[in-house]
């Protein structure tokens, strides 16, 4: 028996004691990046020199030109068609954000897969007995493996997708109803102890799809095997500007730029306001704001870019968008909202795992929080 199937965890051991007794007392990743100032450029090799990089060390360096970098950008970022599959396998589907505490005794061998599946599909079934699901499909058999292609860094574990079958009521064909996928992108630093990085693995994120109970159910089970904590993540209205500006830079106009914002509740007959803007206009906005040589985004600049689309709404309606909450934002990239929703339109890989870096950013800078 592997040491992962002995382990008994403790369910709510994740305390700030345990927090600090794990993670870094300091960052030992890039002071480039902030709160207020995000990667933007090439993915694998932002902030780190072409030495950091392909020696495999994790300490980071100055930024170097972008014309230094392009052989390594070639050597690090090259991709099998099965990773671009699984890339693109994220677009077009409604997700679910969490962000999660790192994982206890997690291993990737094929007979410890085989483990989680056998004890995944033990605890779905049991739940199934109890009436969890009497709304939903009913479940079948859960599988846990690993889904290359999302990790692209030198701290990047290799992401993992748990899918579960199931088939309708009254139906005979069985499909995959519920998914989830864990991964890091990109990772900056590796927030663990390196003295512990052997008992523990990072994901910064988990998508997940499908019934909402069946989703609960893969949550509890996974706190309990690994004794860690998953979170949804839900997003500011800050961050959503943020996504909305970075997002228009990654070139694509194939869908405009829908911003939604919350009506106070002391307006009658109204609850939101929908903001449409041609997705060609918005990029050149952009260019005027972003420096093209700049492998960082910053706040102001997101700030600038919504000041731009508010103030020329103003002019048209008099009414201050920049008052208002707002709710969600789609772009040709993505739709994001405040709730954690995600959907990816992205037509390139390249893009998609900017957005999975950028969610990787964000759950790395809340993880002391938890």
């Amino acid at each position: 028996m592997t040491e992962t199937a002995s382990h008994t965890p403790v369910i709510g051991a994740w305390s700030t004691k345990r927090r600090n007794s794990i993670l870094r007392t300091a960052q030992t990743g890039t002071p480039f990046r902030t709160p207020d100032r995000r990667r933007f450029g090439p993915l694998g090799t932002s902030w780190r020199t072409p030495r950091t990089r392909l020696d495999g060390q994790s300490s980071t360096s100055t930024p170097v030109s972008r014309t230094a970098r392009v052989p390594e950008i070639q050597e690090v970022t090259q991709r099998t068609e099965l990773e671009e599959n699984n890339i693109m396998e994220l677009t077009k589907k409604v997700w679910r954000v969490f962000r999660l505490t790192p994982l206890h005794n997690f291993c990737e061998k094929k007979s410890d897969l085989q483990h989680y599946s056998k004890s995944l599909s033990s605890h779905v079934a049991a739940e199934s007995k109890r009436g969890t699901f009497i709304d939903t499909s009913e479940p079948g058999d859960a599988t846990v493996g690993m889904f290359s292609g999302l990790d692209v860094g030198i701290e990047d574990h290799k992401a993992v997708l748990i899918e579960i079958k199931g088939k309708a009521r009254n139906k005979e064909v069985e499909k995959v109803i519920s998914q989830a996928v864990l991964f890091c992108t990109d990772l900056e630093y590796n927030p663990l102890k390196p003295s512990l990085q052997s008992h523990f693995t990072y994901f910064s994120n988990m998508l997940v799809r499908g019934p909402e109970t069946l989703s609960q159910t893969v949550q509890n089970w996974m706190e309990v095997q690994f004794d860690c904590k998953v979170v949804l993540q839900t997003f500011t209205s800050h961050e959503l500007s943020f996504m909305a500006a970075m997002f228009t830079g990654f070139n694509e106009v194939h869908k405009p730029c829908e911003l939604v914002y919350g009506i106070p509740t002391e307006v009658e007959g109204l609850s939101n306001i929908d903001y449409s803007t041609k997705a060609e206009d918005c990029l050149r906005l952009w260019n005027k704001i972003h420096m093209s040589e700049s492998d960082s985004f910053t706040s102001e600049e997101a700030q600038m870019f919504m000041s731009g689309l508010e103030g020329h709404f103003y002019d048209i309606f008099h009414v201050k968008l920049n008052a208002m909450p707002l709710l969600t934002i789609g772009t040709s990239v993505a739709f994001v909202g405040r709730d954690g929703k995600l959907k990816i339109y992205s037509r390139t890989p390249e893009n998609v795992l900017k957005v999975c870096r950028h969610l990787t950013d964000l759950a790395l800078d809340q993880l002391k929080t938890f």
